[in-house]
């Protein structure tokens, strides 16, 4: 099977490397004067529409439109968002954004913790293929599935597009309070856990299924984004700790816009809202202590 690329760059050639190794054949579609490495690619972004049933679309939630418009897919393509997040100027599911930009009527997303590093260099790794549509849960799943990726599935398109979106937001949490003074495992094991339960409870108020968020997209993901410094949401949170925060970053921009979702179907988002204070000014240790001082409860999703 011949597999569309949308993305050149190092997550587009990692999935191509990913499609190769389960015996099939990536074509990219690049920008720019150098094409990727030794793999097949095209400058011309409609050949890839035009040669390729199943793209995948390997750039970031800001490229997601601009992309699609590049390689004009038709209803004959399914489209795969290999990006996490929400698109950034409208704050729409990054599927929904596909669905607006071209005539397809079939689209996914791919989610879990696979380092771009690590499969570069031949690292075994899991991920979670998310669409309503079966036919194309099951193409993408025969496009990635092999002994270096193990590819799950899933119908629950809403809650794994979700959980792509909390991930680096709770990430960026955990480097914020592993560098602050006094922190420990402590506090790293409560970001995660009632990170996650956040957004199970956001989850649940928009359709989606509570065990996505104890799997791959979720708990897997999550472990991934966090488990070393270096990683880029992870640096977002060390930078919110000393005072400097990087405005416009993708977990700001994505805490602000999970923090509106989840105003408008009325669930309590502490973490986010956190997160979403220190970047409009308060002082980190007033967000934690702030966090620490809520009311005791019974422990629930």
């Amino acid at each position: 099977m011949k597999v569309g690329i949308v993305g050149g760059g190092r997550w587009g050639q990692a999935l191509a490397r990913l499609v190769l190794a389960a015996g099939n054949e990536p074509f990219i579609a690049y920008q720019g004067k150098r094409p990727p490495h030794i793999l097949p690619s095209t400058d011309d972004p409609p050949q890839v529409a035009a040669e390729c049933e199943l793209l995948l679309v390997a750039t970031s939630a800001a490229e997601v439109r601009a992309s699609i418009r590049l390689v004009k897919p038709g209803s004959q393509n399914l489209i795969v968002v290999a990006g996490r997040g929400l698109d950034p100027v409208t704050g729409d599911w990054l599927t929904d954004a596909v669905l607006q930009e071209c005539d397809t009527v079939r689209v996914g997303a791919l989610a879990g913790p696979a380092p771009v590093e690590e499969i570069l260099n031949g690292g075994l790794c899991a991920g979670l293929i998310a669409s309503r549509d079966e036919a194309l849960r099951q193409m993408a799943v025969t496009a990635l599935h092999s002994p270096r990726y193990r590819c799950y599935e899933t119908p629950d398109l809403t809650g794994v597009q979700l959980a792509g979106a909390v991930v680096p937001v709770l990430a960026a949490l955990v480097g914020l309070a592993l560098n602050l003074g006094g922190a420990g495992v402590g506090i790293h094991a409560m970001v995660l856990t009632r990170g996650l339960a956040e957004a199970t409870r956001l989850g649940n108020a928009i359709g989606a299924d509570p065990a996505t968020f104890m799997g791959l997209a979720g708990v897997g993901d999550l472990v991934a984004a966090q488990a070393r410094p270096g990683h880029p949401h992870y640096d977002v949170g060390k930078a919110l700790a000393s005072g400097h925060p990087p405005h416009g970053s993708g977990p700001e921009q994505l805490a602000r816009a999970l923090h509106k979702l989840a105003q408008m179907h009325g669930v309590d988002v502490p973490l986010i809202s956190a997160i979403v204070g220190i970047c409009d000014g308060m002082p980190p240790v007033d967000a934690v202590q702030r966090l620490m001082m809520r009311e005791a409860k019974v422990e629930t999703r």
